[in-house]
């Protein structure tokens, strides 16, 4: 048989050393710090139930997409001199699209249940307008899709890479979904709750897969789904 070769040490998970708490380390301040601001600027003194958390639709996309985006990018590619691939950018493992498609049937009735809820059709679509076209619909669900894109690039490829090198996988897919829970807060309680309970899931789905990707393509499908089933249950407008 032929020798198999090891993976690069920057892509052993779950083995603390200098460079591992070192990569950790840096993780943990960016990670802390991108978080402990997108939670400021995002609620501002309003509830999530103003549907754009009382900004423009725009600016609250261009801030919280460069907020998870830069910082991040920078710290892999600049400071610890890494290629983005290390940190969860590129295709995923074989069978991770099973998983996925899995998670997916798992959350839809849970989707379809809350959707009837008032707390929640009248909150979603957050841009509002999109429950009442579709040239708002297509655009709102194009935007936010992008912006779940860059929220599993920071949570499932950046924070949990980049933690798990000094502090192991578990350690690592807890503080990211709490991570991920903190920026939930101001939505209904059964939302911020799971929160937590999802962010493990895309988390050890990450890990499964080696890439974040499988992980935004289930969290876009349940936001758009969510956004079908809240609008129908609310009547009145495209659905």
């Amino acid at each position: 048989m032929g020798r198999v070769n090891a993976p690069p040490a920057a892509e052993r998970p779950g083995r603390p050393g200098r460079t591992g708490w070192r990569d950790a380390a840096v993780t943990a301040a960016v990670g802390g710090a991108v978080v402990a601001a997108l939670f400021r600027y995002n609620l501002g003194g309003a509830s999530a139930a103003t549907g754009q958390f009382g900004r423009t639709w725009e600016e609250y996309l261009l801030v919280n997409v460069a907020a998870l985006l830069g910082p991040a990018l920078l710290t892999v590619l600049v400071v610890l001199r890494e290629r983005a691939g290390s940190w969860g950018l590129r295709p995923a493992a074989p069978g991770a699209a099973r998983i996925a498609w899995t998670l997916y049937g798992l959350m839809l009735p849970v989707l379809i249940i809350a959707a009837s809820q008032p707390e929640f059709h009248h909150l979603y679509p957050l841009q509002p307008q999109a429950a009442d076209s579709w040239r708002h619909f297509v655009y709102h669900e194009t935007t936010y899709a992008f912006y779940m894109l860059c929220w599993e690039f920071f949570f499932r490829g950046f924070l949990l890479s980049g933690l798990r090198r000094g502090i192991g996988f578990t350690a690592a897919n807890v503080a990211q979904a709490a991570a991920f829970c903190v920026l939930h807060l101001g939505k209904p309680a059964p939302e911020v709750a799971g929160s937590f309970v999802a962010g493990l899931a895309l988390g050890w789905l990450a890990a499964r897969a080696r890439s974040f990707l499988p992980g935004f393509a289930v969290h876009a499908g349940v936001s758009t789904t969510f956004d079908v089933l809240a609008i129908h249950a609310r009547g009145g407008g495209i659905l």
